[in-house]
């Protein structure tokens, strides 16, 4: 599909590329389904809702595209989730109903033939006690090298995205997410919303590897 640009003097044309220039002022005054800004700004309307308990999680599930999944877990055993196809617009997430401190690894694998984008996190401490709720945390295409806190860096050949679920000092406690953007197709970005538990560091691995 060829360029189509917008001007308040001239209109619809057509210019060389791809995509869509708007210049002026946009007034959005209806509806926006936008699958980056349910992502983005936590704005959950228009997904879907899977309620998983417990035991679901530490049998382990593949996840619903477009869907909110509400996560009993506790981090007794290991959790063993598998992402869906990376398909262009697709958001998944994880939302944490229960305190996630049991000390084992929670696992996000992606789909044969997916990884994550290349990108990096940088978490926030999170002080002033339990259930202090920290920023938005997006994964960003550059590498950032002074912390905040922690800092992780996943490359493209990163199919699996580990997290532990650090016991008395963590940030998943009831509240946390943890949820995925297919911005380029097979690639998924990452965002991370902590709710503080102890002194609100952030869990001791969150990581990517290749599997």
């Amino acid at each position: 599909m060829p360029k189509v640009k917008y001007s308040p003097t001239r209109g619809l044309f057509q210019v060389a590329g791809s995509g869509l220039d708007l210049d002026g002022t946009v007034n959005l005054n209806q509806k926006v389904a936008s699958g980056y800004l349910r992502w983005c700004l936590g704005d959950h309307s228009g997904l879907a809702l899977e309620t998983k308990t417990d035991a679901n999680c530490d049998s382990g599930f593949t996840a619903s595209a477009n869907t909110l999944h509400e996560c009993a877990a506790v981090g007794d055993a290991t959790n063993a989730f598998v992402l869906p196809k990376a398909t262009v617009g697709t958001v998944v997430v994880f939302k944490w109903t229960a305190q996630y401190d049991g000390g084992n690894n929670a696992t996000f694998t992606t789909a044969t033939g997916d990884f994550f984008a290349a990108q990096t996190l940088n978490f926030k401490t999170l002080g002033g006690g339990a259930n202090s709720v920290g920023p938005r945390i997006i994964g960003t295409d550059t590498t950032t090298t002074q912390s905040l806190g922690k800092i992780s860096t996943f490359t493209a050949a990163h199919n699996r995205l580990t997290m532990s679920t650090t016991a008395t000092n963590n940030q998943t406690n009831a509240g946390a997410e943890l949820s995925f953007f297919c911005e380029d197709s097979g690639f998924w970005r990452i965002l991370f919303q902590g709710v503080a538990l102890g002194n609100g560091s952030m869990n001791a691995t969150f990581a990517g590897s290749t599997v």
